[in-house]
């Protein structure tokens, strides 16, 4: 651990090699294979972030990093009961005729549903972005790295786009 304070990703490699397998089952069970993986990618960030403040008097290391997995698990699952804020995709037009109205309409809804079952951090970056932020200020705002968010933003594109898919609109 004062290797990985000290910066060394080589240590990193160790400490998630090690720590990686049990991370993600007990993510899983938590959250759900669909989510695990960015359980444990948010909880990493936070081992690499935090190296510094482990103190082995308190604890394992194993016991420290699993708290930080079921910490972010957790806020996962909160987030993921709050409502689904996908309100801001604008209306149909009325401009066009009544077939073209019905079919904005059933686009409108399938695209709602389809946000509202992502996961909630995929659907937070999601949201961000139809607000009109970009990613690096959606990174800021969600206080998570900018890579997280465009991973993230990119998983949710795809489940989108599969999802829309059934509906031949993609």
């Amino acid at each position: 651990m004062e290797a990985l304070a000290a910066g060394s990703e080589e240590a990193m490699g160790v400490v998630y090699d090690r720590l990686a397998p049990g991370i993600h089952a007990q993510a899983v069970r938590l959250v759900g294979a669909a989510s695990a993986d960015d359980v444990v990618q948010d909880t990493f960030e936070r081992v690499w972030r935090n190296a510094g403040r482990f103190d082995a008097r308190r604890g394992t290391l194993e016991a420290w990093a699993h708290r930080i997995a079921r910490n972010v698990a957790l806020g996962l699952l909160r987030r993921r009961t709050t409502p689904a804020s996908t309100e801001r995709i604008e209306r149909a037009d009325a401009a066009g005729g009544p077939a073209e109205t019905a079919e904005r309409r059933d686009v409108q809804a399938a695209v709602q549903s389809a946000i509202g079952e992502l996961s909630g951090d995929r659907r937070a970056v999601v949201e961000h972005v139809l607000d009109g932020f970009t990613l690096v200020q959606t990174a800021a705002r969600l206080g998570v790295p900018e890579g997280t968010a465009k991973s993230r933003a990119r998983a949710a594109y795809a489940e989108l786009r599969n999802a829309l898919a059934a509906h031949r609109w993609v």
